[in-house]
């Protein structure tokens, strides 16, 4: 009964095992002996002793035998299954396609569930369409997509929809680009109309047309309509470049121009591009894409969280595609059935549920009903009649495990706050005030040029459990996403309308905290830019172990130096913690000293100051040109920009000491118009490494500086010492319970208490309250 591939050693240990093994159940008559037993064995015959003894000692060689052979025979397999693996590999490398382009329609839109005409309007994601971007997310994981770059538009509902996919995906880390040009076609007139209402005024084919031809615009919408105002003024956009109406032809020739310089090149390269965007944009990428004749876009129709996947050859007998030097590599069926228009790409989902959408989204003038691709309890429960919110509303939604923040609004260009958080960042927002009135300078707000936020990502699952981090990469906790929320939130209450850029780490617990605060501030939009010297200091061989337990490995103060201490490098990564933790987010680093395997807080530091003074600088150098020329084009004030830095403790610690000024004579910090490599600073003195550790940066609690034109940090009253410039946006109480909640930590509960430590907490009469030393330096 055995397989013919068996090898022949294990066949003959598997008989000779048998047969020694009857031979064995064989009785042994009291005083008597056994009769003699025989065996097969691999160079013959072996005859066993009719003794006890002798027989268990042949059975203890037969089953060695036994068990080399199975080693043998596991290593025979291993072998081959290494070279099937590789000829797989192989044949998969040979056939893989040269580049990939993945369209996804962003997930339902509150408009889309009301069945209204949304155009350049602002809706958000209602929770089923959180729920599909968060399949889609799954289904192209699922098809072994590793996503290269990300496009999508300037619009809420495409941008949540793209990050969802990402952290579904687990590529946070991956840049999203947002384009104007990939904006959805402008509905003139239409905006926020109902269908069926627009179908009953103008009648169902006039409609049809407005919505799929690709020559005939609807009307215009009037310049100073509520809607129309709201868009032209919004700072997204330039009022100059608000179309009052779009045919499919306008918003194909906008879209040309990022095809040809940005997407088409990308795909040139061999690279996986994925864009995010909606319905009239896809279909304009999609007539390019298939060299549809203008009467078979009408029949085009893509499903909202559906993601259709375009494969590109350099060479083979496909149909040529539109990126110079590549073939479709293959064809996978017709749009709208109809002859000649032919699907080059795949939808990763099941066709018929695709079919029974698009029959549904044409039905959309004639009846009120919504679709979804994500899984119904019914077969055609993916139907449902459609649903116009009454009043503007927001709300917190637990969608598998996570809170998101769910917008409803009627059909108007506004929405209702969260109220709990926005009551909560303007009680916080007032006792800062408070505590702050009667330490204002005069004068110091003509003096500020430009505003930069330091903000730490909210708490993480490491941080819960009381984890060294370093470059693992674990996420927020749902404490830690209520952290980033009530951030965003707190900066807006504050007056801040615009973030200039935002720059954060490559790891996911910085990333989706500036997602979640911008989401809160209404400023998805925002630039974001990725770069891994923000990354957390590295810990080395620490990272992935309980703090308590490198304390009773190490001792508490030789932790606390590796924690806190400015020169002292943990033990360094071992080869299996370089290879789980380095995957492809840094293969553009690699090489060199890239990457460190443990890191001071001095290596840290000089890691930080190309981005400080390269990056960072010319963010705000560039901010304050901008903010400048619009003054002067407006005639109005100067409104002070603003650039936010989202990463980890030991990171911003590192930024605080260079702003801060904590590494030289001359205070507070130097200006950040300095050229883009700077000479390395000098070690600070053994006075400002006594202050380094003593700087608890909290969880998601804003950390502005104030900057003159030289980009200079100015100081202000409002800064705890040892900070002299930053001061803490927040309510003061609770920012110094979250600070010594980390000062606990530091502490690590059950460290021995006879054991020396380099923080000492000690009572000062003079002042009447408990300091904090560092007696480690």
């Amino acid at each position: 009964s055995f397989d013919a591939s068996c090898p022949p050693a294990l066949l003959e240990m598997l008989s000779l095992l048998t047969v020694t093994a009857l031979a064995l159940s064989s009785p042994v008559r009291p005083g008597g002996r056994t009769g003699a037993r025989a065996a097969a064995a691999r160079g013959g015959a072996v005859l066993l002793s009719e003794e006890a003894g002798d027989a268990d000692a042949a059975l203890a060689a037969a089953e060695r035998e036994l068990q080399i052979a199975l080693a043998e025979a596991a290593a025979a397999r291993e072998a081959a299954s290494a070279r099937k693996e590789t000829a797989a590999r192989a044949a998969a490398e040979e056939e893989a396609p040269h580049a990939r382009l993945v369209l996804v329609r962003h997930g339902q839109s509150e408009w889309n569930l009301a069945n209204r005409f949304t155009g350049w309007v602002d809706v958000d994601l209602t929770e089923q369409g959180i729920l599909e971007a968060r399949e889609a997310g799954r289904l192209l994981a699922a098809a072994g997509l590793e996503i290269d770059e990300v496009h999508t538009s300037l619009m809420r509902r495409a941008i949540r929809s793209a990050v969802l996919m990402l952290s579904t995906l687990n590529q946070c880390w991956l840049p999203v680009r947002k384009h104007l040009e990939l904006n959805e076609q402008h509905a003139g007139l239409l905006t926020g109309e109902n269908k069926v209402s627009c179908a009953q005024k103008w009648g169902v084919d006039q409609v049809m047309a407005w919505r799929r031809n690709f020559e005939d615009p609807p009307p215009e919408i009037a310049a100073d309509s509520a809607i129309q105002r709201a868009i032209a003024t919004d700072r997204r956009y330039d009022a100059a470049r608000v179309p009052s109406r779009e045919c499919l032809s306008a918003v194909s020739r906008r879209v040309a121009g990022l095809w040809e310089g940005t997407i088409a090149p990308a795909l040139q390269e061999g690279r996986t591009v994925l864009v995010v965007t909606h319905g009239n944009t896809l279909r304009a990428l999609v007539a390019y894409l298939d060299g549809l004749a203008p009467e078979d876009v009408y029949h085009v129709d893509l499903p909202t969280a559906t993601p259709l996947l375009y494969e590109f050859d350099a060479d083979g007998a496909g149909a040529e595609a539109p990126v110079a030097g590549l073939r479709h590599a293959r064809e996978h069926g017709v749009w709208g059935e109809r002859e000649g228009a032919a699907r080059h790409g795949r939808f990763l989902v099941d066709e018929s549920r695709v079919r029974a959408a698009q029959q549904a989204m044409r039905q959309q003038v004639l009846q009120d009903i919504a679709y979804s691709m994500v899984t119904a309890p019914t077969e055609d429960g993916e139907i449902k009649t459609a649903f116009t919110a009454p009043e503007a509303r927001q709300r917190l939604s637990m969608i598998e495990g996570e809170g998101y923040t769910v917008r409803q609004t009627p059909p108007a260009y506004f929405f209702q706050e969260s109220e709990r958080l926005e009551e909560q960042a303007r009680s916080d927002l007032e006792e800062f005030r408070l505590s702050t009135r009667l330490l204002k300078v005069p004068g110091q707000k003509k003096r500020v040029r430009c505003a930069l936020v330091l903000l730490r990502h909210g708490q993480s699952a490491f941080n819960h459990d009381k984890i060294f981090t370093g470059w693992a990469d674990p996420d927020l906790t749902n404490r830690g996403r209520e952290e980033a929320r009530l951030a965003g939130k707190m900066l807006k209450v504050a007056g801040v309308e615009r973030i200039a850029m935002v720059h954060t780490s490559l790891l996911k617990r910085a990333i989706k905290t500036a997602w979640l605060a911008l989401d809160e501030m209404d400023l998805q939009w925002t630039p974001v830019q990725n770069t891994w010297r923000l990354n957390e200091r590295n810990y080395g061989e620490l990272q992935g172990r309980v703090k308590a337990d490198c304390v009773k490995a190490h001792g508490l103060k030789q932790v606390q130096r590796w924690r806190r201490g400015f020169s002292d490098r943990p033990p360094p990564w071992s080869d299996a913690t370089l290879v789980e933790t380095i995957d492809r987010r840094y293969d553009l680093y690699r090489g060199g000293d890239f990457p460190p395997r443990s890191e001071s807080l001095e290596d840290c530091q000089q890691r930080l100051r190309p981005f400080l003074y390269g990056e960072l600088g010319e963010s705000m150098r560039a901010a304050v040109d901008a903010a400048l020329a619009d003054a002067e084009a407006g005639g109005g004030e100067y409104e002070v920009p603003t650039v936010l830095v989202v990463a980890s403790e030991n990171v911003l610690r590192g930024l605080v000491m260079e702003i801060e000024g904590m590494t030289q004579a001359r205070a507070p910090g130097r200006a950040l118009r300095e050229a883009r490599s700077p000479t390395p600073s000098a070690a600070p003195s053994l006075a400002a490494q006594e202050q380094i550790p003593l700087v608890d940066v909290p969880y998601a609690v804003p950390l502005v500086y104030q900057l003159d034109s030289a980009l200079t940090p100015v100081a202000t009253p409002w800064a705890e010492p040892p900070l002299r410039a930053g001061w803490y946006l927040g309510d003061p109480t609770k920012v110094r319970a979250v600070q010594a909640e980390i000062q606990a930590d530091l502490a690590v509960e059950d460290a021995d208490d006879e054991e020396e430590a380099c923080l000492v907490e000690s009572f000062d009469d003079e002042r009447g309250e408990s300091v904090r030393e560092w007696r480690c330096s």
